[in-house]
């Protein structure tokens, strides 16, 4: 560990004669007496009197105290004057922030450098406070805050339009469910009243006919009285009782005959309500009605400004080669997972790669059974890498900052460049060149080849999705020197070329209308703008690279990743 140490006094240094120690407190307050103690909390000399003052204040009662025969013989380099406006430290609650660590970015206490930083090279923060704030680093501080205040106002802008569209989204289901409801209940109201009108109908005709029957019987019975009446009267004769008995006979028939009708007539129709069993199996579900899910999510593009208008600084390089690599690092894919962490291919090390961007360091490495190619993010903390040499995508697992790996897709052979929206990949092929597109199952669902029997690609290693609405699909072709854009169904929309880009290679969406595309042969990234289907080169020969093969972009740090072939480094430009 390299820490400062402490200095004589500079009056000693000069060879004086007067070595003595004096009391520091009384030196500040224009007097002069002879140090009999030393404070190692305060980091101060101290006469006897400011001692027995010291030890009596609340605030520095608990300070260490060394006596004459156990002070240091020198003052240390900086009073403690001079380092009192520092805070304390977070870990020592009584001691100062004194040191600043660059390897980890920690500012701390002596007592945090001897626990944490031992093996660091440490900054006195009295040594270098002054050349700091005065410095470049310091002056990068305002503009670096500016940056992020423009993000965070991107993102409020943002969050506002979200509460938007989750108000407008819940009134919109809501409406979709009180009405599906409603038609239920009319539905219902109409079934209901169905039911009853066939029951008032069934009851009213039995009714009807019982009463009708009822009418018959006591009307038969008031005729067999009278009959009755007209035999056994004692008025009549012999003659007419013999026409009345012969005229009885013939009636009882014709009432016999009609009783056997009544007892076809004696009865009613039974019946009863059956539930619906479909009704009845609703009302046993879970999902009446319906049910909520998720069908995707309100996306907020993060700002990006136009990057036709800005200027770019040239930081240092990111080393990414692996104490585990054998040979030179070849990175021919680069993805952005998260604000600052890029998921990159090493085809020459035959690995994955995950970097930060803000530490500047390899976080994760993963051995792949193939040379990989194409690399794309997928939700959930996931992403896919092509393996041209074993003809399969492999789904990698990014969780918690660890490279794992998942399920294998068997494709066909010379697959190279892959992109993903909305649960389908993409995938490019230069044998038999086309676009696959697929399922994460690896079923094909449609493929994009020909364009009126002309064949559309000759090499597209690249591809990627726009941010733009609807989304289309960019494809660099490396020997035609351009890049083609379809619709997601595969219709031919556009072809971009330009005079500056040669045998262009990886093309990213870098937010809606804006895309990079690196060039390898012209040795430059070139910025495609789809409203106007121009390209302007924003990097090339004057930043002194060659061999640009892949490129990235972080719309949260306004930092462009460009890899060069065969090279163990990520070349860095952040927005000026």
């Amino acid at each position: 560990m390299e820490v400062p140490g402490k200095k004589r006094d500079p009056d000693l240094d000069k060879g004086s004669a007067d070595a003595t120690v004096y009391c520091q407190p009384c030196e500040e307050g224009g007097k002069r007496a002879v140090a009999q103690g030393f404070c190692q909390t305060c980091e101060e000399y101290m006469c006897a009197p400011c001692v027995e003052y010291h030890k009596r204040l609340k605030m520095s009662r608990n300070h260490i105290l060394l006596s004459k025969d156990k002070m240091p013989s020198f003052y240390p380099s900086t009073k403690k004057s001079a380092i009192g406006d520092t805070d304390y430290c977070n870990n020592h609650p009584k001691e100062m922030i004194k040191f600043y660590c660059p390897t980890h970015g920690d500012l701390g206490c002596g007592d945090c450098v001897v626990l944490d930083h031992r093996s660091c090279k440490v900054d006195y923060i009295a040594d270098v406070a002054k050349e700091f704030v005065t410095g470049k680093s310091f002056r990068e501080l305002e503009p670096s805050i500016k940056r992020a205040e423009d993000l965070l106002s991107g993102f409020i802008s943002n969050v506002k339009e979200l509460f938007g569209d989750v108000k407008n989204q819940s009134k919109v289901e809501i409406d979709k469910l009180r009405k599906f409801r409603a038609e239920i209940n009319t539905y219902l109201d109409r079934r209901e009243k169905e039911l009853l009108d066939n029951i008032e109908k069934v009851k009213t005709e039995d009714e009807n006919a019982l009463t009708a029957l009822k009418t018959d019987c006591e009307l038969t019975k008031t005729g067999l009285e009278a009959m009755r009446t007209e035999l056994t009267s004692g008025d009549v004769s012999v003659n007419q009782r013999y026409v009345a008995s012969r005229r009885s006979q013939k009636e009882l028939r014709r009432i016999y005959d009609n009783m056997e009708k009544m007892a076809d007539r004696t009865n009613a129709r039974k019946y009863q309500f059956t539930k619906d069993a479909d009704t009845e199996r609703l009302l046993g579900s879970k999902k009446g009605l319906g049910t909520l899910d998720v069908a995707g999510e309100f996306r907020k593009n993060i700002p990006v400004p136009d990057l036709s208008t800005v200027t770019w600084k040239n930081e240092a390089d990111i080393n990414v080669r692996a104490s585990q690599d054998q040979e030179t690092c070849i990175i021919i894919g680069l993805a952005l997972l998260s604000p600052g962490i890029f998921l990159l291919t090493d085809h020459g090390n035959s690995c994955a790669k995950l970097v930060d961007a803000t530490t500047r360091t390899v976080t994760s490495r993963l051995e792949l059974p193939g040379m990989p190619w194409g690399v794309c993010a997928l939700p959930g903390d996931q992403a896919a890498v092509t393996l041209p040499d074993k003809s399969m995508i492999e789904l990698l697992s990014t969780k918690e900052g660890q490279l794992s790996r998942g399920k294998e897709i068997k494709v066909s052979s010379g697959c190279h460049g892959i992109a993903y929206n909305n649960n389908r990949l993409y995938v490019s092929y230069v044998s038999n060149p086309r676009i696959e597109v697929m399922t994460l199952d690896g079923h094909i669902i449609s493929t994009f080849q020909t364009d009126d029997g002309r064949q559309l690609f000759h090499d597209p290693y690249y591809l990627t999705v726009s941010a733009s609405t609807p989304p289309t699909l960019y494809v660099s072709d490396h020997t035609a020197h351009t890049v083609h854009q379809l619709s997601l169904d595969g219709k031919v929309l556009r072809e971009y070329s330009d005079k500056k880009l040669a045998y262009p290679e990886s093309v990213v969406a870098v937010g809606p209308g804006q895309l990079l595309v690196c060039g390898s042969g012209s040795q430059n990234v070139m910025l495609l703008t789809e409203r106007d289907g121009k390209m302007a080169e924003i990097l090339g020969h004057k930043d002194e690279l060659a061999y640009w093969d892949t490129v990235s972009f972080c719309p949260y740090t306004r930092t462009i990743i460009v890899v060069i072939m065969r090279y163990d480094s990520l070349k860095v430009f952040n927005a000026n």
